[in-house]
C-alpha cells in the first residue's frame, strides 16, 4: 500500500522504520548531503551539509524528546578562498556558532575529544559527512543533558598571511549559574607555504574555565604535525585549580613515573620526534617537561633500531629527573641505557645499564649493569652513598601558641560574610551602614563573623613548623569561641595547607602526596534564627483615645465631593465594605432597553396627527389595539379613507 510514491504506508504502521537515513542531493547549483541517525524514538542527531557556489553550510545537531526535552546545533558557514578580508594580513573564511537548550559540556569528553582528534572535525570539517561517523556518536557525551543548563557561543575561522596561519574556533559559554566557558578549536601553521610547508604544525585544543570551583584548564595536541618531514605529536597541558583540592601543573608530553598524577589531569602523550631517513634506520626520541606546585619534573628517551636482512643494532636510553622542592630540595635522576647487536634475531653482543642517583645530602647512587657475549653473559651491582646528612633543623623551640595568637590578632584574620541566600534578613539597612558593611567595618546583625589563620593547620599533629623541630609534637585546636556571651555556631573554617611543611613524612611520602590538602584553620560566627524563649517576651497594657477632627477647610472639601466622580464614590464604597457580602459589592440590575424589530403603527387624523378617539368601522379589526397588526395590512385598510393615515406609534400625539 503507498499513497505517496516510495512511501510505505504498511512499513510505517509495523514501526519499520530506518535507523539511519543518508542524504546525497545534487539540486545545482545547490548539493544537499548529510546523514540522520535515529535512537529509539525519541533521540534523534545527525549532520547536514549545504554546498554553494559562494559558501558551503554545515550543522551538526542533536535532539532529544525526553524529559526536559533537549537539543544541541553546532552551525557553520565557510566561504571559498582567499575569504573576507578585514585587512593586516587577516581573513575570515568560516563563521557560524553553538546554540544547546538543556545541554552543558562535559570536560572529561572534552578532553578525550582533543586526544583522539574529533574536537577538530566539529568546526568547519572539509567533509561534514565523513566527519560525521566520528562526531555523531560523540554528541550525547560532549553534550549531555542537563535541565536548566543553555549552551551557547559564536565560532569562527580566520587565516593570516594567506592560510600561513589558520584558527578554527568555537567560544561556548554555559549559563545561568555557574557559569562556565570553554573554547574548542585547531591552529595550523604552515611555513613558509600552505602549498609545499616545511614546517607544518597542527595544534588541536580545548580550555575551560569554571567560576564554581574555580579552575582553568588548557589542552593541546600536536597529532598530525611535521617538521621537515618529520612527524611529530605529543600532548601540553595547562591546569589551575582552587577549592578543596588546589592544584597547579603545566606539561608538556605528561609527567616523571613515579609521580602521582593529580585528580582531574590526562594522561598525556610524550612530545615525540620519528627520525626515519631511510627504511632500514628508525630513529625515534620521546620527551617530557613539567612544573607543579611543588617539584619540576623533565626526561627523554631515545629509540634506535638498524637492521637488514634481520642483522642490525638495536638501543635506546633514556633519562628521568624529578626535583622537587619542600620541604627542602632534593631530586632523583634514572638514567638507563642498552645497546645489542643481533644476528638472526640472536644477541652477539649487548650491553646495558640502570643508574640512580639521589641527592645532595647526603648522595646516594644505585646501580647494576651487564655484558652478554654469544657465549657468557657477566653482570655488577652497586649501592653507594657519601657525603653528610642535611644539617639539622633549628634546634630552637617555637611557640606555636605565640605564632597562632599573632595571627589571630592580625585584621585581615577577620573577615565579614553577608547573610546567606537561606538566611532570611528582616532588617534593611541604611546607605550609610551599607557602605560601611562593604568595607568591613560593621558586621550585618544578620551576617557571620569569619576569625581563621594560615599559620598551621588545626586538629592535627604538628611535627615540625617551617624548618623547625616541634618535639614533642602539638595538636591545636579552637577549644571554645564566644561573641559577647554567645558561643560561635555554624562550624569551622578550611584552608589549604602543605604537608610537608607540618607533618613528619618520609621521602616517598612526600613524594606521593598532595601538594596542598585541606584542613581546619578557624571559626565562623553566625547569628541565632531560633525562636525566642518565652521568658524573652514582656507584656504590656495598651489604651488608646479616640478623637474625630474635622476639616479645616470646610469649603474646599465640598468642593471635592461635589467633583468626586460616582465611579470613585462605588469605589470607596465597595472598599469600605466589611463583607463580600455588602449590597455595594452586588449593585441592582439596572433597566434593559429593548429595540423593536418593527414600530407599532397608530391610525391618526391628518389634521390633528393624534390618535382616534372614536372607533372606526374596520380599525379595530386591523390595529388590534396598539396596532399589532401588520403595518401594511393597516395602511391598506386607511387608503380610502380621507383624513386618516398610519404613523409610528411613537409620533402620534396623546388623544
Amino acid at each position: 500500500m503507498g499513497v505517496l510514491p516510495g512511501l510505505d504506508l504498511e512499513r510505517l504502521a509495523d514501526q519499520n522504520l530506518p535507523t539511519s537515513l543518508q542524504i546525497d542531493l545534487p539540486l545545482p547549483p545547490v548539493r544537499l548531503r548529510g546523514q540522520l541517525d535515529r535512537k529509539g524514538f525519541t533521540e534523534l542527531s545527525g549532520v547536514l551539509s549545504a554546498a554553494m557556489p559562494v559558501t558551503t553550510v554545515t550543522a551538526f545537531g542533536q535532539i532529544s524528546l525526553g524529559r526536559p526535552p533537549a537539543f544541541i546545533v553546532l552551525m557553520g558557514a565557510t566561504f571559498p578562498q582567499p575569504g573576507l578580508q578585514i585587512g593586516l594580513g587577516f581573513a575570515v573564511s568560516g563563521i557560524g556558532g553553538v546554540v544547546g537548550v538543556n545541554k552543558a559540556i562535559d570536560r572529561d569528553t572534552l578532553i578525550a575529544c582533543i586526544a583522539d582528534g574529533t574536537a577538530g572535525e566539529l568546526l568547519f570539517p572539509p567533509d561534514p559527512v565523513e566527519a560525521a561517523l566520528r562526531v555523531i556518536p560523540r554528541l550525547a557525551t560532549l553534550f549531555p543533558t542537563v535541565p536548566g543548563r543553555i549552551v551557547v557561543g559564536p565560532m569562527f575561522r580566520i587565516s593570516w598571511g594567506g592560510r600561513m596561519v589558520d584558527l578554527s574556533a568555537a567560544v561556548v559559554a554555559e549559563l545561568p549559574e555557574p557559569v562556565r566557558f570553554s573554547v574548542l578549536g585547531i591552529l595550523r601553521v604552515m611555513v613558509p607555504d600552505p602549498a609545499a610547508p616545511v614546517i607544518e604544525l597542527k595544534a588541536t585544543f580545548a580550555g575551560q574555565y569554571d567560576t564554581a570551583e574555580p579552575s582553568a584548564f588548557l589542552m593541546a595536541s600536536l597529532t598530525g604535525s611535521r617538521m621537515a618531514g618529520i612527524p611529530l605529536d605529543g600532548d601540553v597541558l595547562v591546569l589551575s585549580r582552587g577549592g578543596a583540592d588546589p592544584v597547579f601543573v603545566l606539561s608538556a608530553g605528561g609527567f616523571h613515573p613515579a609521580f602521582p598524577v593529580p585528580a582531574g589531569v590526562p594522561a598525556l602523550h610524550r612530545l615525540a620526534m620519528n627520525l626515519s631517513p631511510a627504511p632500514w634506520l628508525q630513529l625515534r626520541c620521546e620527551a617530557y617537561f613539567a612544573v607543579t606546585s611543588s617539584t619540576v619534573q623533565f626526561g627523554a628517551k631515545l629509540f634506535l633500531v638498524a637492521e637488514i636482512a634481520d642483522c642490525g643494532l638495536r638501543g635506546q636510553f633514556a633519562l628521568d629527573v624529578l626535583i622537587h622542592f619542600k620541604p627542602a630540595m632534593a631530586f632523583t635522576a634514572s638514567m638507563r641505557g642498552s645497546l645489542s647487536v643481533e644476528v638472526f634475531g640472536e644477541t652477539l653482543l649487548g650491553i646495558g645499564f640502570d643508574l640512580t642517583l639521589e641527592g645532595p645530602t647526603p648522595w646516594h647512587a644505585a646501580g647494576r649493569g651487564h655484558i652478554r657475549l654469544f657465549l657468557f653473559k657477566a653482570s655488577f651491582n652497586f649501592d653507594e652513598r657519601w657525603g653528610s646528612p642535611p644539617p639539622p633543623l633549628p634546634g630552637t623551640p617555637v611557640v606555636l601558641r605565640d605564632e597562632l595568637a599573632k595571627a589571630f590578632a592580625q585584621p585581615s584574620a577577620w573577615s565579614v560574610l553577608p547573610p546567606s541566600g537561606a538566611e532570611r534578613s528582616p532588617v534593611r539597612l541604611s546607605p550609610s551602614a551599607s557602605r560601611q558593611l562593604a568595607e568591613g567595618r560593621l558586621v550585618h546583625p544578620h551576617g557571620r563573623l569569619a576569625a581563621r589563620q594560615r599559620v598551621l593547620p588545626l586538629g592535627v599533629d604538628i611535627a615540625r613548623f617551617g624548618r623547625s623541630v616541634v618535639d614533642p609534637p602539638e595538636r591545636w585546636d579552637v577549644a571554645g569561641a564566644k561573641l559577647g556571651e554567645d558561643d560561635a555556631r555554624g562550624g569551622a573554617v578550611t584552608d589549604s595547607f602543605a604537608p610537608g611543611q607540618f607533618l613528619d613524612l618520609t621521602e616517598d611520602q612526600q613524594l606521593g602526596s598532595e601538594a596542598f590538602a585541606s584542613y581546619r584553620s578557624g571559626v565562623q560566627y553566625v547569628p541565632d534564627f531560633s525562636d525566642p524563649e518565652d521568658s524573652a517576651f514582656v507584656g504590656a497594657a495598651l489604651g488608646w483615645e479616640t478623637e474625630i477632627v474635622q476639616d479645616p477647610v470646610p469649603l474646599r472639601s465640598h468642593i471635592r465631593r461635589m467633583i468626586r466622580s460616582r465611579a470613585h464614590t462605588d469605589a470607596e464604597h465597595v472598599a469600605a465594605a466589611a463583607s463580600i457580602r455588602d449590597a455595594h459589592w452586588w449593585p441592582a440590575a439596572r433597566p434593559v432597553v429593548r429595540v423593536a424589530a418593527q414600530q407599532p403603527l397608530a391610525a391618526v387624523s391628518t389634521w390633528s396627527m393624534t390618535a382616534l378617539r372614536t372607533p372606526v368601522a374596520g380599525l379595530a379589526e386591523v390595529a388590534g389595539g396598539d396596532g399589532g397588526r401588520p403595518a401594511a395590512e393597516l395602511r391598506s385598510v386607511l387608503a380610502g379613507r380621507p383624513g386618516l393615515r398610519a404613523v409610528e406609534t411613537w409620533e402620534a400625539g396623546p388623544r
